[in-house]
């Protein structure tokens, strides 16, 4: 069986208060292509996270991607009715 990572916000178990420990550390600007802001769109709207949550994410899960391929490992896809595999490669 393979693990799951689950990206979430997290509370500090010191802070009370109950507000997050992540927070706003920098701010960038970047450009994006119309075929990726096509792709943030739909993300938005799947998952009902605003603009700066996808991307938090987008880039979490491409440093875990680049960590385990560095690593030896690979990033498979699997269908889980019919057990079909593709691994996949990021260029």
């Amino acid at each position: 069986m393979g693990s799951r990572t689950q990206l979430q916000h997290r509370a500090d178990a010191n802070d009370h208060s109950g507000e997050p420990e992540d927070y706003v550390i920098n701010r960038i600007t970047v450009g994006i292509i119309p075929k990726v802001w096509t792709d943030l769109q739909k993300l938005i709207a799947w998952t009902r996270f605003n603009r700066t949550d996808v991307v938090n994410r987008a880039i979490t899960i491409y440093a875990m991607v680049e960590e385990n391929t560095r690593n030896g490992n690979e990033l498979v896809f699997r269908d889980p009715k019919t057990g079909k595999e593709r691994i996949v490669e990021i260029v």
